[in-house]
């Protein structure tokens, strides 16, 4: 059995419109989940930041997800968001 690497996934639309229009939270989810089974990925935790702007690094979610990084939480990362799906 392959030993699967600790991974925290990060998930953002910028707005509702892009969510309606294909980019939606459920779409990155379905996306990230597979490419986690594709890459033995444990997805330890999936925080979402949803309205946010990539306009900024002050984004709640993305603090989060650096943080649980640099406090060992996961070894990996996975973004998505609507300027990367």
């Amino acid at each position: 059995m392959t030993e699967l690497t600790p991974t925290i996934a990060y998930l953002r639309v910028s707005t509702d419109q892009q969510a309606d229009h294909g980019i939606s939270l459920d779409a990155q989810r379905a996306k990230v989940d597979a490419y986690a089974q594709l890459y033995d990925l444990d997805l330890v935790e999936v925080i979402v930041d949803p309205g946010e702007s990539a306009k900024t690094l002050d984004r709640p979610g993305l603090i989060r997800a650096r943080q649980a990084l640099r406090r060992g939480h996961a070894q990996e990362r996975s973004w998505w968001s609507s300027s990367t799906a």
